[in-house]
């Protein structure tokens, strides 16, 4: 309980001095709502490819901790199963971060060539 008497009367203790100057809470307060507004913009325009790498990385990192596992224990067949997933789930997210460009309109080369294309007539 001492730690938590102690964390509990250092924010107290922060809390105190934010109250007692106007201009760190108005600072803080400018902070919090450009974070909001930050926080809008990628979830509202990024979400597919924020959701794409979580769950690469997630799968890439479950194929690490069975490929361990497996060469720990000396399995073969976790050995093999886990390889596969750290060899899957890089190829899975390029393709659905390519796919996700395409879909959502990315910018990049193959964006640019279309636009230089129809102005050309091709």
């Amino acid at each position: 309980m001492h730690l938590y008497e102690k964390i509990l009367e250092l924010y107290q203790a922060l809390v105190q001095y934010v109250l007692d100057h106007p201009v760190a809470l108005g600072l803080a307060a400018v902070f919090l709502v450009l974070a909001a507004i930050g926080a809008w913009y990628v979830l509202s325009h990024h979400l597919h490819s924020l959701l794409i790498t979580l769950l690469c990385a997630g799968g890439f990192a479950a194929g690490a901790l069975v490929l361990y596992r497996g060469i720990a224990l000396e399995m073969t067949d976790l050995t093999v199963a886990g390889g596969f997933l750290m060899l899957i789930f890089p190829l899975i997210y390029r393709e659905a971060i390519r796919i996700a460009k395409i879909a959502y309109g990315g910018s990049g080369p193959r964006a640019m060539s279309k636009g230089h294309g129809k102005r050309a007539g091709m």
